[in-house]
């Protein structure tokens, strides 16, 4: 086994357990209970499982599986609420009708993700990241959020040796990782407030994100383990007569979070084409593999209508989503039926790949 290996987390909301149901099928194939991943990376919702896994570089097994008590018990209670969205159908609008007089100047989003701020500052002992670069574990940590001042993807690398970076609309910039990183990685535009660091406002990693798997490489990863959320046969929406803004804004989050993996894994299979054929010293091969969901999203949730919180209820009947907003519910629905299934799937999904995996965790 030779150099670093990178684990590249994308991000989907609630989407987002699937990635721990690979993970375990993994900590079970390790010999050792250190994390076999030195260069960790996460954008959007993957960000929180990145940055545990690196807080917890020194015991994966013991991180995996409390990521899987964590998800498993999660409600949506425990990542938003809102003061906007009520009950009654009347006082929602009133309430929008204020929001949108108040304008931009105090008031940016329906929902408020205090309730993920403060989980995730129970369950993250982020000092620890420090400590387990400082001892071996861990090489780096990077979180990726979009800066809304510039328009820019940025990369928040935490890392034993200092790790900068500054290519077209995408930079990479040294950062103690703390709540905020990944509360602005997380903040989808419209639905959570931006977040601001360093006198920048950010959101969700996902929107700018054309290079998902640069951070890990320029980090020092020359092998890659990539979890997406995207379903490797993505059903097309059936023709309608008519759209509704539901419809228009499931495209819209789908588009925001739409993870760039496949088209920078083309990029990085030419490159590797490239270093098989010259004797260019300036690229390295990068040996990696894309492990996706083999269940549509969309549809697995409509299994579990019955776990539907109301103020998600409530958020789908104010943006007119039809046919119960499925394609929306199976991001922003955190309830434990549903994403221990996700879990499940992504357990099996991993076991399914368990050769071609191992084949790069083995270098």
């Amino acid at each position: 086994m030779t150099g670093q290996l990178g684990l590249v987390l994308s991000g989907g909301g609630a989407r987002t357990a699937f990635q721990v149901g690979v993970l375990t099928a993994i900590s079970e194939w390790v010999s050792e209970d250190k994390s076999p991943f030195t260069v960790i990376t996460g954008t959007s919702a993957g960000s929180i499982n990145a940055a545990y896994l690196a807080a917890n570089a020194d015991r994966f097994r013991t991180a995996v599986a409390t990521l899987k008590r964590m998800w498993g018990h999660l409600r949506t209670s425990d990542i938003y609420y809102s003061d906007i969205i009520s009950g009654h159908y009347s006082k929602t609008l009133i309430n929008v009708f204020h929001l949108i007089r108040r304008g931009l100047k105090d008031s940016n989003s329906f929902l408020n993700a205090i309730p993920l701020a403060k989980l995730l500052s129970s369950h993250i002992d982020f000092d620890r990241i420090e400590y387990c670069l400082q001892q071996g574990f861990l090489s780096s940590l990077a979180i990726t959020a979009t800066s809304f001042n510039k328009s820019v993807s940025t990369t928040f690398v935490q890392s034993s040796t200092r790790k900068e970076w500054e290519r077209v609309r995408r930079v990479g910039i040294s950062e103690v990782i703390r709540v905020k990183h990944l509360m602005a990685s997380t903040a989808i535009p419209f639905l959570f407030p931006p977040v601001k660091i360093n006198q920048q406002f950010f959101g969700d990693g996902s929107l700018r994100n054309f290079s998902p798997l640069s951070p890990a490489i320029r980090s020092g990863a020359d092998r890659l383990v990539v979890i997406g959320i995207r379903p490797i046969n993505e059903v097309d929406n059936p023709i309608k007569e008519t759209i509704s803004f539901g419809d228009i804004f499931s495209r819209i989050l789908n588009t925001i979070l739409f993870d760039s993996l496949d088209v920078d894994q083309e990029r990085l299979s030419r490159i590797n084409h490239t270093v098989s054929t010259s004797n260019t010293g300036e690229l390295k091969h990068i040996k990696s593999i894309i492990v996706r969901p083999s269940v549509d999203f969309t549809e697995l949730v409509t299994s579990f209508d019955y776990e539907c919180p109301r103020i998600l209820t409530h958020l789908l009947r104010l943006i007119g989503s039809k046919n119960n907003g499925y394609d929306l519910k199976s991001y922003l629905m955190f309830e434990p039926g549903y994403l221990n299934a996700l879990i499940d799937h992504g357990y099996r999904d991993a076991q399914n790949q368990k050769a071609a995996i191992l084949d790069v965790l083995t270098g």
